[in-house]
């Protein structure tokens, strides 16, 4: 009988141990997520702000569409463990702005890669988080 019950301890210590990983495992995953879905937000502002200024009649600016190309590459990266959607996505806009001339408007679409379309989807799975 002591022998049963030093059992149904081990085995209820045992439970309790594997229920603690499993919500630190899905804190840690929650945690991941809404550090990639920041870095899509955060590229997606530098985004609005540059063609705002470019819609005010500042000049093109090669170096900070590079630089906008790297936020929509890490932001891809980072989303990928997330939503693989839309990380391909978000790595066809970084594509997008390493070289725009090459992209005709009916290729963006196609892609599904407008910002609109890109922010409104990271900020969908963003409050699936919050």
């Amino acid at each position: 009988m002591a022998s049963e019950v030093s059992d149904w301890i081990s085995l209820a210590a045992l439970a309790a141990s594997f229920i603690a990983y499993l919500e630190a495992k899905k804190a840690n995953q929650t945690g991941e997520a809404v550090a990639a879905l920041t870095e899509v937000i955060t590229a997606s502002d530098k985004t609005q702000t540059y063609l705002q200024a470019r819609a005010e009649g500042i000049e093109r600016n090669r170096a900070t569409e590079w630089q906008l190309a790297e936020h929509w590459s890490r932001a891809a990266f980072l989303i990928s463990r997330v939503n693989k959607d839309l990380s391909v996505r978000l790595s066809a806009k970084s594509e997008f702005w390493r070289n725009p001339d090459t992209w005709e408007t009916d290729l963006r679409a196609h892609r599904d890669i407008s910002l609109s379309s890109v922010t409104r989807d990271a900020r969908r799975l963003m409050e699936s988080y919050g």
